[in-house]
């Protein structure tokens, strides 16, 4: 009886001790990005990782998302949602940081959202490509805490290209002025 005892008094003292580590760890800044569905060879596209501070004395913030091989990403810190204290691009690497005045960072339920631009290669492979995130992050004198970045981590690279695509619309933008023309010209006659 004695070591049953023992053994609930310490799993108590074990769950009292990790309860602060457990309400800290329910509280995420759950980052979130969006990509777009499809691109074509050679397009350049926006990707946005939205976040929320969880917690007041938010602090010392990276966020680092990693495109596919070969794809490369121009970071700019006014695109981003405060203005980004840092920032990185490394071939297909961003690197986007906050700090936050010392001692006080961000307020709870402060929004944050890094922007980025991808440029899909010339000679990229039709398929599914995967991009991957981390978001690192320190609440005031807890410690610091990681999250994956979830939302969108898939895009297709299709057929065409942004050249094609601008090709049709310039077409169908000369075809309308030409009826508009020939209309024109037509009603000034009768």
């Amino acid at each position: 009886m004695g070591l049953r005892v023992t053994v609930v008094i310490a799993v108590v003292l074990l769950a009292v001790a990790l309860m602060p580590l457990a309400i800290a760890l329910g509280q995420e800044a759950s980052p979130g990005r969006v990509l777009p569905d499809a691109v074509h060879r050679g397009e350049t596209f926006d990707v946005t990782v939205n976040f929320t501070a969880p917690v007041d004395k938010f602090n010392s913030i990276g966020l680092t998302d990693i495109c596919p091989d070969g794809w490369n990403v121009l970071v700019d810190e006014v695109w981003c949602t405060p203005n980004a204290d840092a920032f990185t691009a490394n071939s297909n690497k961003a690197e986007i940081a906050w700090y936050g005045e010392a001692g006080v960072g961000f307020d709870k339920d402060s929004s944050f959202t890094a922007l980025y631009k991808v440029t899909v290669p010339d000679d990229a492979e039709l398929g599914v490509y995967t991009f991957v995130g981390l978001l690192e992050y320190w609440v005031a004198a807890e410690g610091p805490f990681m999250e994956d970045v979830t939302g969108g981590s898939q895009v297709e690279v299709v057929a065409g290209s942004v050249i094609g695509v601008w090709w049709i619309v310039g077409i169908v933008v000369a075809i309308a002025v030409i009826v508009a023309a020939v209309l024109l010209v037509r009603r000034r006659k009768a």
